[in-house]
């Protein structure tokens, strides 16, 4: 379904509302709004950041509206909710709503930039398949996925330093 300019890529085949009562719910404005900023912006953002941006839409939402909402969206699997260590939670569309493959995150420590990292050469997707087998055989865990996270200093700050 087309809106807004883009294919909602989690809805390609059921069209908005049913995506949304298969991850959960009924569409309402404010998910839509939000739907829409992820999918237009398409990185990791807070609540608080949402918010300023769809403020002055034709909607008035409120700031509880938006952390109800996005809260709804993470529980349903829409997105994904990340601590990059600066204390303030951020979010993203999940990889199986946005079209791309799994991915990983470089996060600077300095700026706080966040670099997505999913060229993983083959070397490395055994390197993660050997450490997925060893910890579910030792746990007895049936591990469903990960998230991976590497924090340091970008170039740009590592020169600055």
């Amino acid at each position: 379904m087309k809106k807004y300019g883009y294919e909602y890529s989690c809805c390609k085949k059921e069209g908005l509302r049913r995506c949304f009562n298969h991850c959960g719910g009924r569409i309402t404005k404010p998910r839509e709004l939000i739907l829409d900023f992820f999918h237009r912006k398409n990185g990791h953002f807070t609540a608080d950041e949402v918010f300023n941006e769809i403020v002055n839409s034709d909607i008035r939402l409120g700031i509880a509206t938006v952390y109800r909402t996005i809260n709804s969206l993470v529980k349903s699997g829409v997105l994904n909710k990340f601590d990059f260590g600066d204390g303030k939670a951020k979010y993203e569309l999940s990889d199986s709503h946005n079209g791309k493959m799994h991915h990983h995150h470089l996060v600077c420590n300095r700026c706080g930039k966040i670099v997505e990292y999913s060229d993983l050469i083959d070397d490395e997707k055994i390197l993660f398949d050997k450490l997925q087998n060893i910890l579910s055989k030792k746990y007895g865990f049936d591990i469903k996925g990960h998230t991976l996270h590497f924090y340091g200093l970008c170039p740009k700050c590592k020169n600055k330093a």
